[in-house]
């Protein structure tokens, strides 16, 4: 049985939650509940770790790229960087499959949420799979601190 978890984001303008945002990465999780323990906005950590990492990818990208278009490159090493391009190609639509079905996921679980707020920390469970749902309420500075625009 395939295990995973998602965790969403809420924070309350007046009495009513509203959910800020899902992750369902592990290391991103584990990025918002060490910001959510230190008293940061857990969405801006995560936000700019994903920065870090697109800028990262990009770097390595255009090295890929530039490799790919001297004139006298060795076919193995050509072949390795289209495939590295193509395996690029695969994990994003990978990703997206995934966030997509986070999103329902969470969708769902954030109405839960509404009705019962003392489930902080609740599974769904599946026929094949089980999700552990986290839940994180902003603290009232965290949640008054500007957001980064990075998705």
């Amino acid at each position: 049985m395939k295990a995973a978890t998602i965790a969403l984001v809420v924070r309350y303008e007046g009495e009513e939650p509203s959910l800020v945002e899902t992750f369902s990465d592990d290391r991103e999780i584990a990025l918002v509940e060490a910001a959510v323990d230190r008293g940061e906005n857990p969405v801006n950590a995560v936000h700019e770790h994903r920065e870090k990492i697109k800028d990262e990818e990009e770097e390595f990208g255009n090295y890929v790229e530039e490799l790919l278009s001297q004139p006298f490159l060795r076919p193995d090493v050509q072949e390795h960087g289209i495939q590295w391009l193509k395996s690029k190609i695969r994990i994003e639509q990978y990703h997206k499959t995934e966030l997509d079905a986070a999103k329902t996921i969470a969708d769902f679980a954030f109405r839960m949420y509404r009705e019962d707020r003392e489930m902080k920390d609740f599974s769904l469970a599946g026929p094949a799979t089980v999700i552990r749902v986290r839940v994180f309420v902003l603290a009232l500075e965290a949640a008054a601190a500007p957001q980064s625009q990075a998705a």
